[in-house]
């Protein structure tokens, strides 16, 4: 039996559930923030009505964590992290999938992995946040959660919006350079990695800063430079991905990460990606590391 964790029960959900399908493999689609930890003389988790015996998985797959409070997304995680003390395949892994949702997290591990990322400034002190505006006033800050996914809670600060949305960021203040394309156009791209190869990628072109498919960006094919696929398999290799969707800017200093997702959507990327089905490939990965393991 496989686990699959997701909070969505369209269009990816019915991908991934169509290759177990092909596969004669049993899949079951449970929600993470309504499962339980039992901890007596046969540990268990419990999903709604049923319980779940580790003896029976083979491997999860993870889909989606929902946000929520610290405490919340420690217990979800904790999900994971039990799972895997038992031995279970969790694909992206636990600690992976912590590296790279913590945005401050993950700019410094590109960063410390020679990785060329946006001049970055992270604080909760106030003063700090004011001198650093200050010093850069002259270039468009983008402000961001640190937790967070698709644009949301982004914001640009300049002369015109000097105060970030303070309540929103829980403050933590996470500002980066704005990246400006040397053509001032509003492009960026997305390389999806599985085990150290670029499998798909594709251009992503929007009428604003914020670019990406949920806030309405075209998806375009796209063939990456050599650079470019360097930089995407290390990103994915430096937090410790078996699969990831990196995105690169180009800004006036060259090539750039901006972001290395553990749990990507590919419907956009898919949509341009004719003689793949990235799905299959990525559930292949993931069935073949379960069958390895559990060989061993």
């Amino acid at each position: 039996m496989y686990l699959l964790f997701t909070e969505d029960d369209g269009w990816h959900t019915n991908q991934i559930a169509e290759v177990f399908k092909k596969n004669n493999k049993e899949l079951n689609i449970i929600k993470i923030n309504e499962t339980s930890i039992v901890i007596d003389e046969n540990p268990k988790l419990k999903y709604q009505d049923f319980e779940i015996s580790f003896d029976n998985v083979k491997g999860a797959f993870v889909r989606g964590i929902p946000g929520g409070t610290l405490e919340e997304i420690c217990f979800h995680l904790d999900i994971l992290h039990y799972l895997e003390l038992e031995n279970v395949t969790v694909y992206n892994n636990t600690l992976c999938i912590e590296k790279s949702v913590d945005k401050v997290r993950t700019s410094c591990i590109l960063t410390a992995a020679g990785i060329p990322t946006p001049n970055t400034f992270i604080t909760t002190n106030i003063k700090h946040l004011k001198n650093f505006q200050n010093q850069f006033l002259k270039n468009d800050l983008v402000c961001k959660p640190i937790f967070g996914s698709q644009g949301k809670g982004l914001e640009i600060l300049n002369k015109n919006n000097c105060h970030p949305d303070y309540e929103m960021l829980n403050n933590v203040y996470y500002l980066q350079e704005f990246v400006e394309h040397p053509d001032e156009i509003y492009v960026d791209w997305r390389l999806f990695v599985i085990e150290n190869e670029v499998i798909a990628s594709m251009s992503r072109e929007g009428s604003s800063w914020i670019n990406n498919v949920a806030s309405g960006a075209i998806c375009k094919p796209f063939k990456p430079s050599q650079e470019m696929i360097k930089l995407a398999i290390d990103s994915s290799n430096a937090l410790g991905m078996n699969y990831a969707g990196v995105d690169i800017m180009l800004g006036k200093d060259g090539y750039m990460v901006t972001e290395v997702n553990s749990i990507p959507a590919w419907k956009g990327i898919q949509s341009v990606s004719e003689n793949i089905n990235i799905a299959e490939m990525m559930i292949g990965n993931f069935l073949k590391i379960c069958e390895e393991k559990n060989v061993k």
